[in-house]
């Protein structure tokens, strides 16, 4: 075993105390980063003593703890047990286990309660708190769990990470008044299906953003600020006779060694250049041009993400309505290559609604939705964590949960659609 990982192993049993249990399995696998790049993870099972190793079609015994310690952060941010029983040994024999759990969260973290953590909720055997900077809730990474049985192991600790020690000024000023042109942008006509009447309907909504004090919007989901948003369109002169063939890719990248997974999480993140986008729009015509080969000029690409281990490209039909069936095409490409290994297309979602009716012509403009449901739209401060500035920006989070149907001008409940 390679010496920096049987080191995070003892730590990471230690802490659990997982001493009388036995390792089963280990395996570190990439995954995206909401601080910006990837982080490896290093994934552990330890069996409770006595237990027989199941095999590879069976379920982990009750007892068994699941854990992921962060290389990047080097911290331990997840452990589970199996059946909601440990076979680990007691950490504490404190009458007050709560106590004890919120030091072991402080020490496992480096976060301390009152001051980065403050606790949401409280049982006689766990409690949820939240990472908080002057007040105001974190985001990013930032929800903490803990769970004990009544002998002091144990259960079930989520934890959160801290991306940097930066945190912008804690005086929140912000009003929908004051970004009211950003505001009314957030509200875009979507297109939803109506299951139990078979069609669709369009409706006003808003979407989901963080509105910096500075007039930055950042994306509700911290990892697609590494996204780029070409919007280029996608045409070619002639159809291509290439013919595509699906090979398997992973989500994660996994099975990594403990080699690569060390390099890797040292390296800096790395960013999608006008060379890997001029790249990724030419594989995505080579691809449309074969696969959509009369529909040249229809098409954009989207969006551009880094994953780990390939490139994703989403490229959408040109004037189409938002929504979940929206046409478009997601590319999934080889990083080095640029090869489109593999491709999910939305036209296969859209086959589960063959048959429903189209939606009625929208009369309702997009100012009229506005001043409608302007009382129901809230901005509510939180501290969100920005890639490009690596440090925590003090937000507006947009929200409402309520639309306008573009039909009849009706305010509804998006939770009742």
């Amino acid at each position: 075993m390679d010496p920096r990982t049987k080191a995070i192993l003892e730590q990471v049993s230690s802490a659990a105390g997982l001493q009388r249990c036995r390792l089963h399995t280990y395996d570190f696998f990439e995954r995206p980063s909401a601080f910006g790049g990837s982080d490896i993870i290093l994934s552990a099972v330890w069996l409770p003593e006595g237990a027989a190793s199941p095999g590879e079609e069976e379920l982990m015994p009750v007892g068994a703890v699941s854990v992921d310690y962060s290389i990047r952060f080097r911290q331990l941010i997840l452990a589970v047990t199996t059946g909601g029983v440990s076979g680990a040994v007691p950490l504490t024999e404190d009458t007050d286990k709560a106590v004890f759990f919120r030091k072991w969260a402080e020490m496992q973290t480096g976060l301390t309660f009152g001051e980065t953590l403050t606790v949401t909720n409280r049982t006689e055997t766990g409690f949820e708190a939240v990472l908080s900077y002057g007040g105001f809730p974190v985001s990013t990474e930032s929800q903490l769990q803990v769970e004990w049985d009544a002998d002091g192991r144990l259960l079930t600790a989520m934890l959160p990470l801290r991306g940097s020690d930066e945190f912008e000024s804690s005086q929140f000023d912000l009003s929908l008044e004051a970004v009211e042109p950003l505001v009314r942008q957030q509200l875009t006509l979507i297109r939803l299906p109506i299951e139990e009447e078979e069609r669709f309907a369009d409706y006003y909504a808003i979407d989901e953003v963080h509105i910096a004090q500075d007039g930055t919007v950042l994306p509700y989901f911290t990892e697609e600020q590494g996204a780029q948003f070409p919007g280029t369109l996608l045409s070619w002169e002639a159809p291509s006779d290439e013919r595509f063939e699906r090979q398997p890719v992973e989500p994660f990248r996994a099975h990594v060694s403990a080699d690569e997974a060390f390099s890797i999480a040292a390296q800096a993140p790395s960013v999608l250049d006008e060379t890997t986008l001029r790249h990724v729009t030419e594989s995505s015509i080579r691809f449309l041009s074969a696969e959509a080969a009369n529909e040249s000029g229809d098409w954009e690409l989207y969006r551009v993400f880094r994953q780990p281990g390939i490139i994703e490209a989403v490229c959408r039909k040109i004037g189409e309505i938002p929504g979940p069936l929206r046409r478009k095409l997601v590319l999934l490409l080889e990083p080095e290559t640029f090869e489109v290994l593999n491709y999910m297309d939305s036209n296969e979602m859209a086959q589960l609604f063959e048959g429903f009716t189209q939606p009625r012509i929208a009369t309702v403009t997009q100012e009229e939705a506005f001043d409608e449901m302007v009382s129901f739209i809230t901005m509510d401060p939180v501290y969100v964590y920005d890639q490009g500035d690596r440090r925590y920006k003090l937000c507006g989070l947009l929200d409402s949960d309520q639309c306008v149907d573009a039909v009849t001008g009706v305010l509804k409940n998006l939770n009742d659609l």
